[in-house]
Parts: C-alpha cells; structure tokens; sequence
C-alpha cells in the first residue's frame, strides 16, 4: 500500500473518530435533568407561544425571537435537547465545509485540524457547549452564511449570505458583529488568493454592500412589521434590543456601571479597529485566508466581551474563527510563520478567559457521572443529585402542580426556577418567568397588578432568591397560606377569601 493511499485511510479514520468522541460528549445532554435556568425560560415562552399568547407583550425575555420558536416547536425538553443535538452536528458539518473552501482540499490536514478543534470545544461541558443556549443554535447560519459569502460570486449569494447573518441575530444580537466583520473583509477581497478562497469581484463592491444588507435587514424588518401588527412594536424593540444595554448594566448587583461601559466598549473598538488598519496596510503580504480569520476573531472577541459577564458560552462565539486558524498548523516550512496564528490566538484566549474570570463546569466528572449511571454503576438518585440538590425537588413540585391545577391556570414562582412553568405546563402570572427579571427590568408593580388582578390558586417561592420584594411577601401573608415544603420549595394555597380581587 502507498504512503498516499495509507495517508488518506488515516484521515478517514481520524474524521470518524473525531465523530464519534463528540457522540461520547454530547450523547450525556440527551438524558441530563431539565435544571437549567436559561433553558426553562425558553421553554416556558415556546410553551406561551403554543398557547397563543404575543411575545414580549404576553410574556418576556430579553433576546431575539428564534430561541422561543424552536423551543414552541419542539414543545418539550427532550425533544428541544434534541433539536439542539442533531443542529450541533449540523453545525460540525459546515464548518468543515467551510474549512474546505478556507483551506486546500488536498491538504488534508488543515481540514482535519479545525474541525477536530471546533467539533470537541463546542461540545465541551467547560463551554456549555452542551446546553442549548443561543450561541449555540447562531453559530450555524453564521458558518453558513461565511460558506455562501465566500463561495458564490453571484448576487443571489450575497442576499443568501445576508438572510442567514441575520437569522443569527434573531437569535442573539451579538451575532451583529458576525455579519459587520463579513462588511468589513469585503475589502480585502479585491485580489484573488491563496488556500483555495476565492475571490469576490470589487468592480461590483457597492452592490455587494447593498445585497448583504437588503439580505441582513429583511427578516429583522419582518419580525418588526409582526409585531406591529400585534400591536407589541414598543415591546419587542426594547425587549429584543434597547433593554439589554441596562440589562448589561446589572451585573454583580450593579457594579458594572452604565457610565463606565462605553469606556470599555471604546477601548476594545479601538483595538479591532487596529487589527483592521494594520491588515490593511499589509494586505498585499497576507492571504485572504489569514485576512478573514484575524478580522472574523477580532469582531466576534469584541462581540463575546461587550457585557463583560463571564458566562462561558459566550465564548463560543469566537471558536470558528480560532479553530480555522488551527488549519496553519499543517502548512510546510516555506510557511512557517503561519503556525504562529493559532498560537497568538490561543494565548488571547486564555487571557480574555483568566482576566475575565470566565465561569467553567468540569468535564471529567460530568460525563463519568453519566457513563456510570448509564452502565448501572451509580443509581438514578445519585445521577440526579449531581445537578444540584433542587433537582428532585424541582421534579416532584413539578408533578405537585400538574395534579393540583387545571391545565389552562396559571401559577406564580418567585425565584429562579423557570423550568417549573416547564415542566408543570403551566404559565406564569404576569409576564416573567425569573425573579431576576423582575428585580433587573422594574418589574415590580406591573408583577404586583397581575397577582392582584389574577390571584393564583397555588404559588412558589424558592430560596435561591435573597432580595427583598415586600410587596409580594405582604400579599402572600394577607391571601395565601403555607401548604407544604419540599426541601427548599415552599408552596402557598391561596385563601378562599380572595377568589378574585
């Protein structure tokens, strides 16, 4: 057998591997309790959604209105987990797409490289990669969108290109500085280059601009004119965009100030401003695929630091651009310098994640906490517990509230268990899910007029939440009556004599 032929059986084999370690890491989300926060917000509007209620103006969050589409769509937790899985894979896929049409298809190594790197971090438990977040469902039309802009020359591509960055959007709103570095590589394609990236014709750069931004504008334009005609416009706008600057804003109970954010956000634009010119003036000595990783990276690094919160999916948005550069790693000796981009961007990384005191959950643990209770060796209880001590609690209300209300009433939870509404199928009193949400967007009094004006049967106060909010506890002291504790959840009967206030 020849070196060739023997090479190639290897890199078959190292794809299928690379498969199958990302099946052994993400095979554990499939069977994980419904215990996330972020999750049962977006299961809870995707289940307000089934039930026709407005988003926004019947029931809030702050982001875009994808999210709560595909969560209305998969209708349960387990179907929305898989959803989430098979996108994953999806995802995977473009990008070693893309990493095909970045790189010289016959150097397969710097196909294989990338798309190991990206496969495994963005199925890592460190990242949240697991969790069906937002970054994780917008990666996809944001690789896609990458692949049609660099592909197809025609102006149908450009259109393409725009729709999908803007689907990206709708998901979260980050995803903007995605598409702006799409904007700005366009001037750095005026001459064809190297790796098998083709060029884009400059002659028609205007009406490139123009296509990309029709593209990019249009599916935002048609979520405005839906819910205009729900009469919901004000309430979309600021939920989905204006009121995440606030939002921001409340991190750490305050100490990031609004005053002080435009300092740091005008500090990093500066320094992507500076990686932009410093390409640009020495443009004629870099490839295209190096123009368009560094200036991709640059964006989505402002992108994942503009609220400066040290959630670890956020740095997801940076991964396809920093796995591309891993691809330099297969180049020969006449390129050398090359192999020094990924390892600039992997120190970049690991300061951004150090200095900003990015969060991480372990990985060891939480798959040998699956693998085991999987192969019988742990039991369900102690599987279960791993989650953290509310998840049987969170269950067994759950089941409470099933048996104890109609199917169309609503309850009320004060604190962070949005996955409650969830799991019960019940939607909440009023339009927020969280406690958070009330304390962060004021949401005090018009909390208060809902449970006034629609008391509910049965209500929940946990004690993950801390901060004051007498005007609830005062009403549960003059109308309600303490039923039963489980464990940290108490649940409060409303008095008869409160009907209906």
């Amino acid at each position: 057998m020849d070196g060739k032929r023997l090479k190639k059986i290897f890199i078959s084999s190292g794809f299928a591997l690379v498969l199958l370690v990302i099946l052994l890491l993400r095979l554990p989300s499939l069977f994980e309790p419904f215990t996330y926060a972020d999750e049962g917000i977006y299961l809870t509007l995707g289940q307000a959604v089934r039930k026709g209620l407005v988003l926004y103006r019947d029931i809030h969050d702050n982001k875009p209105p994808m999210l709560y589409l595909i969560a209305a769509l998969a209708g349960s937790f387990p179907l929305y987990r898989l959803i989430h899985f098979l996108w994953s894979f999806t995802t995977i896929f473009a990008f070693y797409k893309l990493a095909q049409l970045v790189f010289n298809k016959n150097n397969k190594w710097a196909i294989l490289l990338p798309t190991t790197v990206f496969a495994i971090l963005t199925s890592l438990h460190t990242l949240e990669g697991n969790i069906a977040n937002a970054e994780n469902f917008m990666l996809l039309p944001i690789i896609i969108g990458f692949f049609i802009f660099l592909k197809f020359k025609s102006l149908l591509g450009y259109f393409t290109a725009g729709l999908l960055f803007s689907f990206a959007v709708l998901f979260k709103i980050p995803a903007a500085f995605d598409f702006a570095a799409a904007l700005v590589f366009i001037f750095f394609v005026t001459k064809k280059g190297n790796y098998q990236l083709p060029a884009l014709p400059a002659g028609r750069l205007i009406t490139n601009y123009f296509l990309l931004l029709v593209g990019f504008a249009l599916p935002i334009l048609l979520t405005i004119l839906y819910f205009s005609s729900k009469g919901t416009l004000p309430q979309y706008l600021t939920a989905a965009f204006s009121q995440n600057l606030p939002y921001l804003s409340s991190w750490g109970g305050g100490n990031v100030k609004m005053e002080g954010l435009p300092l740091l956000l005008i500090g990093r634009a500066l320094a992507v401003l500076l990686t932009v010119i410093l390409l640009f003036v020495f443009r004629k000595n870099l490839s295209l695929a190096v123009k368009l990783i560094i200036v991709w990276f640059s964006f989505s690094l402002f992108a994942t630091l503009l609220s400066s919160r040290p959630y670890p999916h956020y740095l997801i948005q940076i991964l396809p651009s920093f796995s591309l550069a891993f691809g330099f790693l297969a180049f020969d000796k006449t390129k050398k310098w090359l192999k020094s981009i990924p390892v600039f961007l992997g120190l970049v990384v690991v300061v951004t994640f150090v200095s900003f005191r990015f969060w991480y959950y372990p990985n060891l643990s939480y798959l040998t906490n699956f693998y085991q209770f999987i192969f019988g060796v742990k039991p369900r209880q102690e599987y279960l517990n791993y989650f953290g001590g509310h998840t049987q609690s969170l269950y067994e209300t759950a089941a409470f509230l099933r048996t104890h209300t109609q199917p169309e009433e609503k309850i009320f939870i004060w604190g962070t268990l949005p996955s409650l509404y969830s799991l019960a199928e019940r939607l909440p009193v009023g339009r927020y899910t969280v406690s958070y949400h009330i304390i962060d967007f004021n949401g005090y009094q018009e909390t208060m007029a809902a449970l006034t004006n629609n008391p509910p049967r049965w209500l929940i106060v946990t004690q993950d939440e801390k901060r004051p909010f007498p005007q609830l506890m005062n009403f549960i002291e003059d109308n309600y009556t303490f039923f039963q504790q489980i464990r940290e959840i108490k649940i409060f009967h409303r008095l008869p004599k409160i009907s209906r206030l």
